[in-house]
């Protein structure tokens, strides 16, 4: 499992244990580590390349409820 650097905070638990502090550092599956990087909430730890990371990251599309131009008619 991949080791990613935390840069933000995120409260709540992981599998029962609560996310390491900014700065602290957490084994994640590969596909994991690849979101947290392309998120922004995690960084590759130095000597590792963020790229080879980001590389397997599959992101979903983004979905936003409320109004469109189309509901507003």
């Amino acid at each position: 499992m991949p080791k990613v650097e935390m840069v933000v905070l995120i409260s709540g638990t992981r599998n029962g244990v609560d996310w390491p502090a900014v700065g602290g550092f957490i084994d994640v599956p590969a596909q994991e580590a690849a979101e947290l990087i392309a998120n922004g909430f995690a960084r590759a730890p130095e000597g590792k390349s963020a790229e080879s990371e980001k590389a397997t990251a599959r992101r979903k599309p983004e979905q936003r409820g409320g109004l469109t131009k189309a509901s507003l008619g």
